[in-house]
């Protein structure tokens, strides 16, 4: 899975990139001096993490459909997929004992 990870964003080219270190004496002190480049990737990283933070947390249109339906007992959940996120969460054991 890490391999379809690193391939699909491109990060064995970013791995491959030496970092860029230049080292100078002057009087027999040494001076270094690092830069870093910011790949595209990063770049596009930076902008989907300022936009997610334009997304609100709660969407409350559907959370006042959900109440009216609640109050107004015409509520139905779909059991079929409660049970399969319980299952997934770890939090309901279908196994037969």
């Amino acid at each position: 899975m890490v391999g379809r990870i690193s391939g699909q964003y491109n990060l064995d080219a970013l791995q491959n990139k030496k970092s860029r270190r230049s080292v100078s004496y002057n009087n027999g002190y040494t001076q270094e001096s690092d830069n870093a480049d910011i790949s595209s990737f990063g770049s596009l990283l930076a902008k989907v993490n300022a936009e997610m933070k334009n997304i609100p947390d709660i969407r409350e249109d559907k959370v006042a459909a959900l109440k009216s339906q609640i109050d107004s007992g015409s509520y139905n959940p779909p059991l079929d997929k409660l049970a399969n996120a319980l299952y997934v969460a770890g939090m309901l054991d279908l196994a037969e004992e």
